[in-house]
Formats: structure tokens, C-alpha cells, sequence
């Protein structure tokens, strides 16, 4: 009897000795599963915050739609990133270990967004749209940026700063567990903060003031007339005929149509264009305007505008941009069109 007992003891130890070799080995397996994907997107993550700390160094220098494209990189990276972590800890089967990875990045991708929207918030600037996606799903002109007062923009980079210190922080524990379990398996160095002071309050407070006396993030407005069509069209000048007057085929309407451009480097949410028609015989005018919203470097055609004429009747059109507030360039801004009606026959 007690012989059968020995024997399923032995039986017993030796089947939970094989369970933990298996066990052990499988873990050792995703360990160096975790590493080898996990270290693809570590190099990537320290490529993309090299990217972030030239950035920051030089962000006072930059152009408005320069900073734009810099800043919505890097959260479109450490995005991207963030997926691929979280896609590599899924792989491997950790636990907390894992959970831990995806976090690491994925604190990262937030605190992009959240420098991207203290800058964009500060300046009065938007992400710009994304290829491919509906407009939406991406910001437009005279979306709902909140601007920000130079206190709040400096406390939400430097909350960004703090994000990524912890984020290095967490990293470095689970390189070091990942290196101290089974398989020993080695993540590379990962880092965004490599200087504490480059995101403490008073290093980012005095970049803030840096950004605000800045000529080239100066913000600049200038919408101008880009085009400006009359149908139906001016007939001919006759031989010895005056070029002054555009003389137009007998009709009862015209419609004017416009296209608005915003040469500037910000948004114009209230791009507004006036049409006046004013009779040159009667003195009788009619005034009509048209408001789009237009991002820098955009044109826009406008609604068509439609008057009543009566042949044989002369006008002057003038066609007129609403500047805003800032703009001293009026280049192309208004233009007037003397017109006559061809009597009817």
C-alpha cells in the first residue's frame, strides 16, 4: 500500500514538474515574443521623439502651416505607434506585463495630442484634415478650437511633459521585469524626457512667450477676391466702341459668381463678400452678401447672386470683400463693373 503511494506521488511531482517546465518555456517564448515586436516600436518611438525634441528647441521659429504639419506628425506617429504596441501585447499573452507596454505608448500618443492642442489652442490654429477621411471626421474652418490665454497653454504642455516622464518611467519597469523573467528577453532604452527641464513650467513659460512675440507665427489675414464672373457675358466691343462699359445681350437677370480665397495664415470663419447693383439712371440700388468659411490657403466659390435688370438700363456692380479685423493688404479686394443692358428688339 505504501509502495502505490510513492509511486503516484512520484507520478504526481514529476507530471507538475513537467506542467512548470512547459509553462516556463512558453512563457519564455512570449517574453522574447514581446521584445523582438516590442523593440520595433521602441526604436520607432525614440525616432519620433527625437522628432519632438528639435521641435520643441525651435517651435518660436516656425511658420503657421509649417508648425501645423510638425506638430500633427508626431501625433499621427506616436499614434500609429500606440496601435502597434497595443498589437504586440495582444500577441503575447502577459498579464499585467503587457498591459503595461500598450500603456506606455499609448501615454505617449496623448501627450502629443495634448501639446498639439495647447499649441493649436494658443495660436488659434487647427489639425489639418486627413486624406481620405470625411470632412466630418477632421476639423474645418470655424470649428470650435478653443483659444487659450498663455497660462493655460504653458500648464497643458508642461501636464504633457509630466505624461511622458511617467510614461519613460513605467517603460523602464518593464524593461526591467521583461529582462528578469523567463528567457530573459531585452527591450531597447525608450526615453522622451532625456531633460527634465526642457518640460519643467519655467523652460516651457518662456518658450510660450517666445511663440507670442514670434514674426513668423504672427497670425496674418487676407482674403481676396479670386474670382469674379458676370453672366450672361459681356458682349463685344464694337469698333470705336468704349471699353469702359461691358454691354450685356438683352436679359431681365444677371448672376455674379464669386470665388473667395484666404491667402492668410489663419482661419477666417466669417469670409464675407458684399454685391451691390446700383442704376445709374434711377439712382435705385440693391445690395446683397454671401459668407463662407474658409482655412489658410483656401478659396471657396460662393453662392450665386442673382438681379433683376431691365434692358437698356445701365449699372455699375461692385463686388466687395468684409475685411477682417487685422488685414491691411487690399490687393484684390474689390473690384466694380459698369454695365449696359442691351435694349430689347
Amino acid at each position: 500500500m505504501l509502495a502505490a503511494v510513492a509511486v503516484l506521488l512520484a507520478l504526481l511531482v514529476g507530471g507538475l514538474t513537467q506542467v512548470s517546465r512547459q509553462s516556463q518555456g512558453y512563457d519564455a517564448t512570449s517574453n522574447r515574443t514581446l521584445a523582438a515586436q516590442g523593440g520595433v516600436v521602441a526604436q520607432q518611438s525614440n525616432a519620433t521623439a527625437t522628432s519632438v525634441t528639435a521641435l520643441m528647441g525651435v517651435i518660436q521659429s516656425q511658420n503657421r502651416p509649417g508648425l501645423q504639419i510638425e506638430l500633427d506628425g508626431v501625433v499621427q506617429q506616436s499614434a500609429d505607434e500606440s496601435v502597434r504596441a497595443d498589437n504586440a501585447a495582444r500577441a503575447t499573452p502577459l498579464g499585467a506585463l503587457g498591459v503595461d507596454f500598450a500603456a506606455v505608448f499609448a501615454d505617449r500618443a496623448e501627450a502629443m495630442r495634448s501639446l498639439r492642442a495647447a499649441v493649436d489652442g494658443y495660436l488659434g490654429m487647427q489639425p489639418l484634415p486627413v486624406a481620405g477621411t470625411t470632412p466630418a471626421a477632421t476639423p474645418t474652418a470655424g470649428g470650435q478650437t478653443t483659444l487659450l490665454s498663455a497660462a493655460q497653454a504653458t500648464n497643458r504642455i508642461a501636464a504633457a511633459g509630466a505624461l511622458l516622464a511617467r510614461a519613460d518611467s513605467l517603460y523602464r519597469s518593464v524593461r526591467h521585469t521583461l529582462a528578469a523573467a523567463a528567457g530573459h528577453a531585452r527591450l531597447p532604452k525608450s526615453a522622451w524626457v532625456r531633460s527634465p527641464q526642457q518640460w519643467g513650467l519655467g523652460t516651457i513659460a518662456t518658450q510660450v512667450d517666445l511663440i507670442a512675440t514670434s514674426p513668423s507665427l504672427a497670425p496674418s489675414h487676407y482674403l481676396a477676391l479670386r474670382t469674379v464672373r458676370i453672366n450672361p457675358p459681356a458682349l463685344p466691343t464694337p469698333p470705336g466702341g468704349s471699353t469702359n462699359v461691358s454691354v450685356l445681350t438683352p436679359t431681365t437677370q444677371i448672376s455674379v459668381d464669386v470665388v473667395l480665397g484666404n491667402g492668410g495664415t489663419v482661419d477666417e470663419p466669417h469670409g464675407t463678400v458684399h454685391f451691390t447693383l446700383a442704376n445709374q439712371s434711377t439712382g435705385a440700388t440693391s445690395s446683397k452678401a454671401e459668407t463662407v468659411a474658409l482655412a489658410p490657403d483656401a478659396s471657396q466659390a460662393l453662392p450665386t447672386v442673382n438681379f433683376h435688370v431691365k434692358p437698356g438700363a445701365t449699372y455699375v456692380l461692385t463686388v466687395s470683400v468684409d475685411l477682417p479685423a487685422g488685414q491691411t493688404q487690399t490687393l484684390g479686394t474689390a473690384v466694380q463693373y459698369p454695365l449696359e443692358v442691351a435694349p430689347a428688339t
